[in-house]
C-alpha cells in the first residue's frame, strides 16, 4: 500500500498542515488542537506504522527512511508550501523532510522532539551496536503493551486508568480509541493499529544526528519548537542546547506540562501556535 493521507478537517482550498503524530498514536488524537487552528486545511501523511498492512522491519533502519516517506506523499498528492507540525518522533521526521527539500514547505513546528543528550543518543547507538537494544526498558515496555481489546469500551476505560493518558482531554482519549483501534480479522475483539513492534522499531532507531542536523534548519523556514517542562525527551539541557544552535527559531516552554502536552492541553497548544503562525508566516 502507497502512503495514505488522512483529511483531518478544513477548507480543502486552505493552506496545508501535515501532522506528523508521535510514536504509537494515530493523528486524530491530535483533533482537539488542529480544531483550533483556524484557515488551514490539516491532514496527516502519517508513518509506515499506520499504513495498515506494513509489518515492521527486522533489521534497524533510519528516521530518515520515514522522512522520505512524508516527502513521497507530498509529491504523489502535490503538495506544497506546507505546514509542518510533528510532534516527539514526528517533529524529527518533519525535520529531516524539510532539510530535504526545504521548497515544499512554508514552516515547521516541532511539539516536543526527541532531542536527548548527546551521551543518551551515543549509550542507544552503543546498545545497537552490541545488538542489546532489546534489553532497553522502553523498547521492553513496547513490546510488551497490551494489543488486544474485548470492545471499545474495554479500552477506553484501561486506557484511562494508565498513568500516561490520565490528563488527557475526553476527546483526544476517545479520538484514541477510535482511531488507533481496529477490529481483528482472526478473531473477536479489537487490537492497536500501531502494532508494538512498530512502536519497538522507531525506539530502538532514535535519530542519532540531530544535533548535526538541527543548525541546518537555520534560514529554510521559520521554526516554533515547543518543549514540555517535564519532557523526558527533550530535556531542560537539550532546550538550552537547542536554542543556542538555532537562534532564529522562536521557542516556547509548556509549564506543567509533560510529553504528550497536545493531547492533554490541546487549546493551550493551539493557541500558542495560532498566535506563532499568524506572527511568523506570511499566508
Amino acid at each position: 500500500m502507497p502512503q495514505t493521507l488522512i483529511e483531518l478537517g478544513g477548507d480543502l482550498r486552505a493552506p496545508v498542515l501535515n501532522m506528523m503524530p508521535a510514536n504509537g498514536f494515530p493523528a486524530q488524537t491530535y483533533l482537539p488542537m488542529l480544531r483550533r487552528l483556524a484557515g488551514l486545511r490539516t491532514i496527516s501523511l502519517p508513518p509506515r506504522a499506520l499504513w495498515g498492512d506494513q509489518a515492521a522491519p527486522t533489521r534497524f533502519g533510519s528516521w530518515r527512511d520515514a522522512a522520505d516517506d512524508l516527502l513521497k506523499g507530498l509529491d504523489r498528492f502535490s503538495l506544497r508550501d506546507i505546514v509542518a507540525v510533528g510532534h516527539s518522533l514526528g517533529g524529527v521526521l518533519s525535520l529531516l523532510a524539510l532539510i530535504k527539500e526545504p521548497k515544499r514547505f512554508k514552516a515547521l513546528v516541532m511539539l516536543d522532539p526527541v532531542l536527548l543528550p548527546q551521551d543518551s543518543l551515543d549509550m542507544l547507538a552503543a546498545a545497537r551496536d552490541a545488538v542489546q537494544i532489546e534489553n532497553l526498558p522502553l523498547v521492553q515496555g513496547a513490546r510488551r503493551r497490551r494489543q488486544v481489546f474485548d470492545s471499545r469500551e474495554d479500552a477506553y476505560s484501561r486506557f484511562r486508568e494508565k498513568a500516561v493518558f490520565a490528563d488527557w482531554t475526553a476527546e483526544a482519549l476517545s479520538q484514541y480509541v477510535q482511531h488507533g483501534l481496529r477490529a481483528r480479522d482472526n478473531g473477536p475483539g479489537f487490537e492497536l493499529i500501531w502494532s508494538p513492534e512498530w512502536e519497538a522499531y522507531y525506539f530502538s532507531t532514535v535519530y542519532q544526528d540531530i544535533w548535526f542536523d538541527l543548525p541546518k534548519l537555520s534560514g529554510l523556514a521559520p521554526v516554533l519548537i515547543i518543549r514540555a517542562e517535564h519532557s523526558d525527551t527533550f530535556p531542560a539541557a537539550s532546550y538550552a542546547r537547542a536554542q543556542s544552535l538555532l537562534p532564529g527559531a522562536a521557542f516556547r516552554e509548556m509549564k506543567g506540562q509533560g510529553h504528550l502536552f497536545p493531547q492533554s492541553a490541546p487549546v493551550k497548544t493551539a493557541r500558542i501556535i495560532s498566535d506563532w503562525l499568524s506572527e511568523s508566516v506570511t499566508p
